[in-house]
């Protein structure tokens, strides 16, 4: 891609994002989300490949639908309360209308189905920032209207969102595909107390990034794209590969890794507050997602793949340095736990 079109595509993704945080007004909202979408079709259809062309084509649609139908329920609003302030809206049906277009933007379940296929489509990259970055934005509106939003939706979308992430992973054998799945999960559990305690949600979505950023430049590190590819990581980079070991045990949520700090907090914050049915409905839906994980580790470390030669390991002449940014991001994903009494 052409320097000036990468700068310019970026920038617009950044900088939509940021206002859309900043912004008290539905319409500005509804622009920057729209500027966002736009941005993102250019760097999605960037292979040149059908499979792109798809994903680009599905995310479009997509997050059009949903755009369109937060500036119908928002000009509706207006038209009834002439009150366009994003933080003042109260009317029931309206922020129950705009609550489901958010989560058809951030690929809720049951509105998901688009993200698995998209982030199959592109490339690694391109994903780690639809997995990520992309949910900033709508996340941010939700945030500001915690007070009005539905908690039976938000409750239903969550626990669907866990079973589903963890349930679709199972017979995954594409890695992009099986971290969206991933995503889908973890995005239940940011739903989960969005409306109890937004500041649990945002330090939920700190973490599930800041873990998923290391696994997605890994991948592309070692040109990783199958859960086959996994098992011949460690005859490349032995340092690597334990690295992805503990990163993808974190992202599970197992302790004493950073990971488990969201989860032990969600789930005292929902048991605090008599929410007990619904906590244990999605620490019970999380088990298929740490069979995943599990299965994910087993392939990357107990598992030889078949070999042309006596040696066990490769030459590694055309070793690639790891990035300063993922081994940072891994370390802090392994060993912040302690911090966990100070949240």
């Amino acid at each position: 891609m052409n320097p000036m079109s990468l700068m310019t595509i970026t920038a617009s993704i950044i900088m939509s994002t940021l206002l859309t945080t900043t912004t008290t007004h539905w319409l500005m909202a509804w622009v920057c989300l729209e500027i966002n979408t736009l941005s993102m079709v250019p760097m999605i259809s960037k292979p040149h490949h059908p499979r792109a062309t798809e994903a680009t084509t599905k995310y479009f649609l997509t997050q059009t639908l949903a755009s369109m139908t937060i500036l119908f329920a928002t000009t509706m609003n207006a038209l009834n309360t002439s009150n366009w302030e994003i933080s003042l809206t109260t009317e029931t049906t309206t922020m129950k209308i705009i609550t489901l277009a958010l989560m058809m933007k951030m690929a809720a379940a049951p509105f998901h189905f688009w993200l698995p296929e998209v982030a199959q489509g592109t490339t690694t990259l391109t994903t780690l920032i639809i997995l990520t970055w992309q949910k900033i934005a709508p996340l941010s509106i939700l945030m500001m209207n915690h007070n009005n939003t539905n908690l039976t939706i938000l409750s239903s979308s969550a626990i669907l969102s866990v079973i589903v992430g963890g349930v679709g992973g199972l017979n995954q054998t594409q890695l992009r595909k099986l971290l969206a799945f991933s995503s889908i999960a973890h995005t239940g559990w940011i739903l989960a107390t969005i409306t109890l305690a937004p500041n649990i949600s945002t330090l939920t979505f700190l973490i599930y990034t800041m873990t998923t950023t290391p696994i997605f430049l890994t991948l592309n590190t070692s040109s990783t794209t199958t859960i086959k590819d996994m098992g011949i990581m460690w005859t490349t980079s032995p340092h690597l590969m334990l690295i992805t070991l503990l990163i993808i045990l974190s992202l599970a949520g197992l302790p004493p890794l950073t990971g488990f700090m969201p989860k032990w907090l969600i789930l005292n914050k929902m048991a605090a507050l008599n929410l007990t049915t619904e906590a244990t409905l999605m620490a019970m839906s999380s088990l298929p997602s740490l069979y995943v994980y599990i299965r994910l580790t087993y392939i990357l470390t107990m598992t030889m793949p078949p070999h042309t030669s006596t040696t066990q390991m490769k030459w590694r002449s055309s070793h690639k340095t790891h990035p300063l940014l993922s081994t940072t991001l891994a370390t802090m994903m392994m060993l912040l736990l302690p911090l966990s009494p100070n949240m």
